[in-house]
């Protein structure tokens, strides 16, 4: 009888959560539209994060200041820590959104602190998984999307839940309806898709067939394509990178081969991805693209089959690339639900 992984379930069944989520921050609409409207709290969105939080935030702050039209930043805690006097003066009147699964890293309630210390009439809001935790207690609101969290080491279902959180919070303070309705129809084709979806990407991942890999993405895709080559890296213990779309061809892409795949994060820049593409075929290697409508430049294209925002194809994205990872770290031989010594948090 074939092993049950529980990060099976929680990659493929993950749009549970997602409906959940986009639930909660509806319900609470008010308090979060508030956050970002009462009294002084007009200014600067700044992210601040770790590891996949931080990834998730490179993509989102983009999305954030274009709903809001507000200046928004994507800032890894770490550097806030190490390098605190880089952050003064840096933002005008800003209030920080920090991401976390376990509301316990080190360095993001340290960053928390530094930031305080240099801002101190900045408000923060979290989102958070685990239901005790001390950066609850650093925020003016503490979103808590438990649910989300996982079983398994790896961050898959929470990470994605993270993302919808954020843009669901983003369409609430730019007053933006239409995103969210966006977000529900594309949950409710999600069954049929991770089902066909999952069925190629399993098919994909063949280690005697994939030596290298590579994700591309560009704006605010960028930042959930890094993380598509990170969930590699880390639940199938694989050497992968990450590049922008066109950086690719600046080098790296001499690197490509008959045994590459390189799985692109489409944007709708059809010329641009056809193109690079195009070179990368000519290597030898294989491009698997994640877009709304296919796209005939890719060895296969994984189809959203409908009209999406870029925000939503990026979500789309981060599912083909968990289950791949899932699959790839079976293929050769890996625990998927606990790969190495890789720990949940780091809390020293």
């Amino acid at each position: 009888m074939e092993k049950q992984y529980l990060s099976h379930e929680e990659i493929h069944k993950q749009y549970t959560a997602l409906g959940q989520t986009l639930g909660y921050i509806e319900e609470n609409r008010a308090q979060i539209a508030d956050f970002f409207s009462s009294g002084q709290n007009t200014g600067d969105i700044v992210f601040v994060a770790c590891g996949s939080s931080y990834w998730m935030s490179l993509s989102a702050h983009k999305t954030m200041k274009q709903k809001t039209g507000r200046r928004a930043y994507a800032v890894k805690a770490s550097e806030v820590v190490l390098c605190p006097d880089e952050f003064r003066g840096a933002y005008d009147n800003p209030v920080f959104i920090c991401p976390s699964r376990s509301g316990r890293t080190k360095e993001l309630l340290d960053a928390v602190d530094v930031l305080k210390s240099i801002y101190p009439d900045c408000r923060v809001l979290s989102i958070i998984g685990y239901a005790e935790n001390e950066l609850a207690h650093k925020s003016d609101l503490a979103l808590n999307i438990g649910w989300a969290n996982e079983g398994s080491v790896c961050q898959t279902r929470f990470f994605s839940n993270l993302y919808m959180a954020c843009l669901t919070i983003a369409a609430i303070a730019g007053g933006d309806p239409a995103s969210i309705e966006n977000l529900k129809k594309y949950l409710q084709n999600a069954p049929s898709l991770y089902l066909k979806h999952e069925a190629a990407a399993r098919e994909i991942a063949d280690a005697s067939k994939v030596h290298s890999l590579v994700t591309l993405g560009s704006g605010a895709q960028y930042g959930l394509t890094v993380e598509g080559a990170y969930i590699v890296i880390e639940m199938a213990q694989f050497d992968a990178n990450y590049f922008q779309l066109l950086e690719y061809r600046h080098g790296p892409i001499v690197t490509a081969g008959p045994k590459t795949a390189v799985f692109v994060c489409s944007g709708g820049f059809a010329e641009h991805e056809r193109k690079i593409a195009g070179e990368i075929r000519a290597a030898g290697a294989k491009v698997y693209a994640v877009a709304p409508r296919g796209a005939d430049w890719a060895d296969y294209a994984f189809s959203l089959d409908g009209d999406y925002e870029k925000e939503i194809t990026a979500l789309h994205f981060i599912f083909v690339m968990q289950s791949f990872a899932h699959h790839f770290a079976l293929s050769r031989g890996k625990d998927p639900d606990n790969p190495g010594n890789l720990v949940p948090y780091i809390i020293y």
